[in-house]
């Protein structure tokens, strides 16, 4: 990035700033009516976010109607407790309160002082497809000092529609090249790119296994280990 024009910064929430996989694994562990085994905890973790996954990318193609990610969540949390034979084993209460997990998801170890870093140059604030009240309450549980929240439901839309990342630009009153999108998926990164965008990727090698894979990861504007690698990477860039 031959000049830096960056004003704010926009991050991708699940998997680049918090480690949604553990905190998941974790709450089931304590939540669940049954014991299960590390491999069955993890596996229903995966299973429930590809549940997400799936929803939005339907959604995307029309296949779909609106629901906000709450009641994706919990209607594939349901899907999952019956087949595992566990729902009629939890009351209405029990089963919102598992379903909350995904509000109180815990920050990567350099999340909260690379946020804290970042804001000192730039505007910082979500862009994910999560609900607001989700977003809110996982800032509060994870001390996120987001400047914005910009979520799903605010748009009526899914990344990665490019719809999101225009109108969240349209909202900061920023040309697109004057925003970057942090993120550690590439389909997101490459969205936003496509309507202008500024792009960081961020490694999160461990947000869906435990067992660290090489990927081979195009380039993006900025390529960075974490978030204070970004930090510092961004401070190079403008000197």
């Amino acid at each position: 990035m031959k000049k830096n024009r960056i004003k704010v910064l926009i991050f991708d929430v699940f998997g680049t700033v918090v480690d949604w996989r553990s905190s998941i694994v974790n709450g089931l562990k304590e939540l669940l009516p049954v014991d299960m085994k590390d491999d069955e905890l993890e596996s229903f973790a995966v299973e429930w976010r590809k549940g997400y996954t799936e929803f939005i990318s339907n959604f995307n193609k029309g296949l779909n109607d609106w629901m906000n990610v709450d009641d994706i969540h919990l209607k594939k949390l349901t899907e999952i407790l019956e087949s595992k034979n566990i729902l009629n084993l939890l009351d209405k209460n029990q089963i919102s309160e598992i379903n909350l997990l995904w509000h109180k998801l815990n920050p990567w170890k350099d999340t909260v002082e690379g946020l804290k870093l970042l804001k000192t140059n730039y505007s910082i604030g979500t862009l994910s497809n999560g609900n607001f009240s989700l977003l809110l309450n996982m800032s509060k549980h994870s001390n996120l000092m987001w400047d914005f929240i910009f979520s799903g439901d605010i748009f009526m839309a899914y990344k990665p529609n490019k719809f999101v990342y225009k109108h969240a630009c349209k909202l900061l009153d920023l040309n697109p090249n004057e925003v970057a999108l942090v993120a550690a998926h590439e389909n997101d990164l490459i969205a936003a790119r496509k309507v202008g965008l500024k792009t960081a990727y961020v490694d999160r090698p461990l947000e869906y296994s435990n067992n660290i894979t090489n990927k081979n990861i195009e380039k993006f504007d900025i390529n960075a280990k974490n978030f204070i690698d970004l930090y510092e990477k961004l401070q190079l860039s403008t000197n």
